[in-house]
């Protein structure tokens, strides 16, 4: 990696020079600068509380330190010391990486265990509504970014497929279902249905009696209940991995709330056994989290039935049994869902306290709330409507000239740029913050869109196109002496840094922020070194940067999800 080799080249000599090790070293060493001056720099009170003068200290370090094969310069100012790289050196060594990586730039090739992915999760009771938006595609990024960075992974669509909201919804399909409309359409058909019995239920308390009773012959393994449930949940799925794949989805498991029934007597016994469980005046059971401020979580309903607490804890039983030891789980659920993720993961740790096989290391990965979403006709409920809208919108631009290229299926490219767009105005943001949706904003050819990002990789790819040059490694770097080409070559150097950061923090706005200042840099770059018409060693050094421009941004698109385009 060009950015380790560097480090290295600081972090070596100036642990000969210090009292610190090489690692101290370069845990202070930030991600390279982009600038003409001080790429690289280290703050010197945090190599040690123990260095009483840091100015002082900070100008000895610079005096002592020789420039190498690597580092041209290193300038004390005041606490902090600046290095700057050799540009020339720099370049090659970006390029070369680039080049023989392609694909993986960014990735590594470290084993660092297995990650369990918790996400989109729609319920089949209810609507697979735009809502689902967030969980879907910030759930993917992680997949994408874990993997680059070494973990397996396993993708699990955890469905809403069990519990009384289910009984309410087939007690409504006994009134209102239609099976010609359930195999037509079935996520339309069903929240049909689903709204109907909720209007009814609030008119008519028999509703929820009757609910309740469907959902304890469910329990009880009705043969005739279950095969319904089972028609509901296989249509359900296949009309879900429609949108799936649009927005470049694929699970490893569709799980599900019913697949814990035979684990939810092993929690009632697990819990018992620690003397965990509480009984309430009414007979339900509980779990008292109050001295850890997160109240009481009930296990298990006067009735007998089971809640979702009672069967997210099973879904870890049948997992551990599944999955044997991983380095972590993350549920991607919106930060609404805080406080019971919280006695979730309370009452694991509880558990793993009297048996270490149980499942710790639970990660939230929490989002906040997309305001405003709608298609442009009024207020959306399905997440299929804002993918439709938004390739509508894109097929009037392409319509209207905006973009276009022979030879492409307009309804695919529409399609892309219209995910392209919904997924980076939902990313630009840190996932915690709310945000507030606009289909002008997100759709705008100017400004940082995805639109824009597809242009950029669009255009790069039409420049090795127009140009009669073959791409190789074997330049002579000396040739790329304008700033810009120095600047483009030190962001494209981030890009590993920027996967490592996105991955640890569980946010894509890094590399999505990350991406929006490469596609700038690429910009600026191509306005002034021209390619085609230039002297051909030229051209070919040029192209090669545009190339590696290219192939760092495409490899972000795909982390994010997006497929990259090569024309538009």
């Amino acid at each position: 990696m060009t950015t380790r080799l560097f480090r290295n080249a600081i972090a070596k000599p100036l642990a000969a020079l210090s009292n610190q090790t090489e690692q101290t070293i370069l845990r202070t060493l930030n991600t390279p600068k982009v600038g003409l001056k001080h790429q690289f720099s280290i703050p010197i009170p945090k190599l040690g509380t123990t260095i009483e003068d840091p100015i002082s200290y900070c100008q000895e370090l610079a005096n002592k330190f020789q420039p190498n094969a690597y580092i041209e310069k290193v300038t004390p100012v005041g606490k902090i010391l600046q290095f700057d790289v050799r540009p020339e050196k720099y370049i090659q060594q970006t390029l070369d990486q680039v080049y023989s990586e392609q694909e993986n730039y960014g990735k590594t090739q470290s084993k660092e265990g297995t990650v369990l992915i918790d996400y989109s999760s729609p319920n089949i009771a209810k609507p697979f509504h735009a809502g689902h938006l967030r969980s879907t595609i910030l759930g993917n990024f992680l997949k994408n970014v874990h993997e680059a960075c070494g973990y397996k992974t396993v993708g699990i669509n955890y469905l809403g497929d069990w519990g009384k909201q289910y009984g309410l919804l087939a007690v409504g399909f006994e009134l209102f279902g239609d099976q010609k409309a359930l195999k037509n359409d079935p996520i339309h058909h069903l929240y049909q249905v689903y709204v109907k019995i909720n209007a009814l239920a609030k008119q008519d308390e028999n509703v929820d009696q009757k609910a309740n009773a469907y959902f304890q012959k469910m329990e009880q393994g009705d043969p005739v209940v279950l095969k319904q449930w089972k028609q509901f949940r296989d249509l359900s799925i296949e009309s879900y991995k429609d949108i799936y794949k649009r927005l470049n989805i694929q699970f490893d498991f569709y799980s599900g709330e019913s697949q814990t029934e035979n684990y939810i007597p092993q929690v009632y016994d697990l819990l018992n056994k620690y003397g965990l469980i509480e009984k309430t005046e009414d007979g339900a059971s509980v779990v008292n989290l109050e001295e850890y401020n997160l109240g009481k979580a009930v296990i298990q309903r006067a009735d007998g039935t089971s809640l979702y607490m009672t069967r997210d804890l099973a879904s870890l039983a049948l997992r551990r049994e599944k999955f044997g030891t991983v380095a972590k789980s993350i549920y991607v659920v919106g930060t609404e869902q805080e406080n019971y993720l919280k006695q979730l993961f309370k009452i694991s740790e509880l558990i793993h306290e009297k048996d270490k096989t149980w499942p710790v290391h639970l990660d939230h990965a929490n989002f906040g709330r997309v305001l405003g979403m709608s298609t442009r006709k009024g207020t959306v409920v399905f997440l299929e409507d804002i993918l439709d809208t938004a390739k509508e919108v894109m097929l009037e631009s392409i319509h209207n000239g905006n973009h276009i290229e022979i030879g492409q299926s307009l309804e695919e490219v529409a399609d892309t740029l219209g995910c392209s767009s919904v997924i980076i105005q939902d990313m630009t943001a840190k996932r915690v913050k709310n945000y507030e949706f606009s289909w002008d904003r997100m759709t705008a050819s100017k400004g940082y869109t995805g639109l824009y990002l597809q242009y950029t990789h669009a255009r790069m790819n039409g420049i090795e196109r127009r140009v009669n040059i073959d791409l190789t490694k074997e330049i002579d770097v000396s040739l790329l002496k304008e700033p810009q080409a120095f600047e483009l070559a030190l962001t494209i150097s981030q890009f590993p840094d920027i996967v490592q950061t996105s991955c640890q923090a569980m946010d894509p706005s890094y590399l999505v922020q990350y991406m929006f200042k490469l596609a700038h840099a690429t910009s600026q770059a191509n306005n002034v070194l021209r390619v085609k018409g230039a002297d051909p060693n030229i051209a070919q050094a040029r192209l090669l940067l545009f190339w590696a421009a290219k192939t760092t941004l495409g490899n972000g698109l795909r982390l994010v999800g997006i497929n990259p385009l090569s024309r538009m």
